[in-house]
């Protein structure tokens, strides 16, 4: 039951201990490698002389080897525009508007009919029964700018 208990700490302590034997095994033997190389046994390098560059293509056993394309010159992109100058005075208001000056619509209603501002509010209510919807409506709204008799909102509803 203990080494269940102890196995994530075992198990990684282990396989960095087997690793490190396993480092120093590989690092001995390129050491050993490195070490029976002799620099006699080295080839020169190709490139060890310097080459001056010519205008004209370099010959090698037959093969014409042209001249490496010149670098792209890229110019550096425009300076972004100066930030404007501070401002010393603070903004002004363009527009104010007031309840006077109200941009809304406005809706004017005329008289639902001939007369009728000379009607009673009961003589409106009985005709209001037989009425259709739209004229119901129509006289809600002139009521409502108007007179706003309770009898005849009451009627229209």
């Amino acid at each position: 039951m203990t080494s269940l208990i102890t196995l994530p700490i075992r198990l990684p302590l282990e396989i960095t201990v087997r690793a490190a034997k396993l480092g120093i095994d590989v690092l001995r033997a390129v050491t050993g490698l490195i070490e029976h190389d002799t620099a006699d046994e080295r080839a020169p390098w190709p490139a060890a002389e310097a080459v001056t560059p010519t205008a004209e293509p370099i010959v090698v056993e037959d093969v014409i080897v042209p001249e490496p394309p010149a670098p792209e010159i890229i110019e550096a992109a425009p300076a972004p525009p100066p930030a404007p100058a501070h401002v010393d005075r603070e903004p002004e208001l363009a527009y104010e508007a007031g309840p006077a000056d109200d941009v809304g619509a406005e809706v004017h209603v005329d008289a639902p009919w001939e007369g009728y501002d000379q009607m009673r509010a009961a003589d409106i209510v009985t005709r209001l029964k037989s009425a259709d919807d739209a004229t119901r409506a129509v006289v809600r709204l002139y009521e409502q700018q108007g007179k706003a008799r309770s009898s005849v909102l009451a009627a229209t509803g």
